[in-house]
């Protein structure tokens, strides 16, 4: 089964950006093609903005060029340490979509915790080292992370930050608050 293709939109600045990439790397679209295993015809395809091509394929061709699929997306220009892409890159038939959110480049590890807090309940963490972040998926409830920059509430949603600060996790409401903490570094 061949995967499902993205929005143009995604695809708006890949061309710019796989060439500039390749370029600095100081690779043809040939030598490209063979590091990758994607074909010269696709390569070229992508370069000239004329091809859909799957992130799966753009994974491979990143892999190569030391890029990651949020660096192959975003708006060239745009500093790679701003995390956030909010980039639509699927839409169904029936109005499903999938949007990349976020992308942070992973050096040592993932970590993935599953949190429950009840009403009234709060979490204090300390600082994790330079570099580290968060990723915070409530589920279920209402979350308030309290970072030095200020309160940040979280419903059924998503929020990346720099975890290199303390941080506390606290459920200020009524019920129980069901959230997942992605720690990468």
């Amino acid at each position: 089964m061949l995967p499902s293709p993205v929005t143009p939109a995604f695809l708006s600045h890949v061309a710019d950006n796989v060439r500039r990439y390749r370029q600095r790397a100081g690779l043809s679209q040939k030598a490209l093609a063979d590091a990758s295993g994607v074909s010269l015809r696709m390569i070229g395809g992508i370069e000239r903005g004329g091809t859909s091509v799957s992130t799966a394929t753009l994974d491979r061709i990143g892999l190569v060029l030391h890029a990651t699929l949020a660096d192959l997306v975003r708006e060239p220009g745009s500093a790679s340490m701003n995390n956030a892409i909010n980039r639509l890159g699927w839409e169904g038939p029936q109005g499903g979509q999938g949007v990349l959110l976020s992308s942070v480049s992973v050096s040592r590890e993932v970590e993935t915790w599953e949190w429950r807090l009840q009403p009234g309940e709060r979490y204090q963490a300390g600082a994790d080292p330079s570099g580290w972040h968060v990723l915070i998926v409530v589920v279920e409830g209402t979350l308030t992370l309290e970072l030095a920059s200020g309160a940040v509430t979280v419903s059924a949603g998503c929020h990346l930050f720099d975890s290199s600060q303390e941080h506390s996790f606290a459920n200020q409401g009524r019920v129980l608050t069901r959230f997942f903490r992605s720690t990468v570094c």
